[in-house]
């Protein structure tokens, strides 16, 4: 398109005194972030079905290249370490990590930051050996984050199956001592989901901080007999996610220790498929047993109270789903490093900036910013360095 046709286009969009109204005749209805004078062209005018004049702008284009949004200065908010601390992943082979290995899969993707946790690695012992077992993956972690500041964060593993006051002063010491970014812990131990109020001693000390508290999924023990011989990340860890968030909302729990700041992993596993059906049904069936009734309002408020990061889905139909849920300020990056390989990186990355109902401001939002909200000292130590 000429120069000439763009000042068409300019006196078009601006001028009133014809009287006429701009439409764009584009399925693709992104804000025109990168939209070039190829890419546009003055199609001609029609009357809608008011009698009104009005002109066609209509955009050309591939669908992925020319509406691409930059994804820079990523925080990653789900990485992990591979550590003889404490218990392991599930699998037959743990994949092949390093701190070096972390940091330049980090520099070929354009990730600033990435938040390390080890969620379920204490959650296996009892008393005193989980509190001390908690205290040295935790210290190791801060390690990390001392020789390398500016490139991580970390969670605090929590003891599980220690007793509460046990867990509380390992919680103190990592937060207060070891000055770690948040606390980590899994969607169910020993089959008992956050939510249940044998959690409420953990919450009402986070919620009394306004902890981030990121939550990753483990396999339900019940699961076993029915998880069809499959790898438990694939169904399960996504079940167990729904399973969490359901059990958060209806026992009330979220709302009652509404100062956490809750992270759910993977996008929220089967939630934002089911929460039409779950908000729709609880009206018919209730909340379970012994609990009240629902509140019109509560169960999509409280979905939309939690953070997710996008783990392994950044399709077209999540993204999608998710977005009718939760705002934009609550979507995070998050890549798994090291138990997705390096190869899902880049796909995942393009899948967001090729996404069409993302602006520049929700890409940054979601790359980087709604990151630092979380994680106020990383970006502080961020920030710094980079006026330095």
């Amino acid at each position: 398109m000429g120069t000439e046709n763009l000042a068409e286009l300019e006196t078009l969009m601006t001028s009133e005194a014809d009287g006429r109204r701009i439409v764009l005749d584009s399925k693709d209805r992104r804000t025109p972030r990168s939209r070039t004078a190829e890419h546009i062209s003055v199609s001609g005018s029609r009357e809608n079905e008011r009698n009104e004049k009005v002109t066609v702008i209509a955009f050309t284009g591939s669908h992925k290249g020319d509406f691409m949004a930059s994804l820079t200065k990523i925080i990653d908010v789900h990485s992990h370490i591979i550590t003889n601390l404490g218990s392991q992943a599930p699998m037959d082979k743990l994949p092949p990590w390093s701190i070096e290995r972390s940091l330049s899969l980090m520099d070929a993707n354009g990730i600033s930051a990435s938040v390390l946790s080890l969620p379920d690695s204490a959650s296996h012992v009892k008393g005193r050996e989980a509190c001390q077992l908690a205290r040295r993956i935790n210290e190791q972690l801060a390690d990390i984050v001392s020789e390398y500041p500016t490139r991580f964060g970390a969670m605090a593993t929590l003891p599980a199956l220690a007793s509460t006051d046990g867990l509380l002063e390992e919680m103190a010491y990592a937060l207060d001592t070891l000055k770690l970014d948040g606390v980590a812990t899994t969607t169910s131990i020993d089959d008992v989901y956050l939510g249940d109020t044998r959690y409420d001693p953990w919450f009402e000390e986070m919620n009394r901080r306004g902890v981030t508290l990121f939550v990753h999924p483990v396999a339900a023990k019940a699961s076993r007999p029915v998880n069809l011989g499959i790898d438990v990340s694939i169904l399960e860890f996504m079940f167990d996610t729904t399973r969490m968030l359901t059990n958060m909302i209806f026992s009330g729990a979220k709302n009652r220790f509404s100062k956490m700041k809750i992270i759910s992993t993977h996008g929220g596993g089967a939630i934002p498929y089911l929460m039409a059906r779950i908000e729709t049904l609880a009206k018919v069936f209730g909340l379970g047993k012994g609990r009240a009734p629902v509140i019109p309002g509560d169960i999509r408020g409280g979905l939309a109270s939690f953070y997710y990061d996008l783990t392994a889905a950044t399709s077209p139909a999540q993204l999608f789903a998710l977005q009718q849920m939760v705002p934009v300020s609550h979507l995070l990056m998050g890549f798994d490093n090291p138990f997705m390989p390096g190869w899902t990186l880049p796909p995942a990355i393009r899948d967001m900036q090729h996404w069409n109902r993302f602006n520049d401001t929700d890409v940054s939002s979601i790359a980087h910013q709604n990151a630092e909200s979380l994680y106020p000292a990383l970006a502080g130590r961020m920030q710094q360095s980079k006026a330095a």
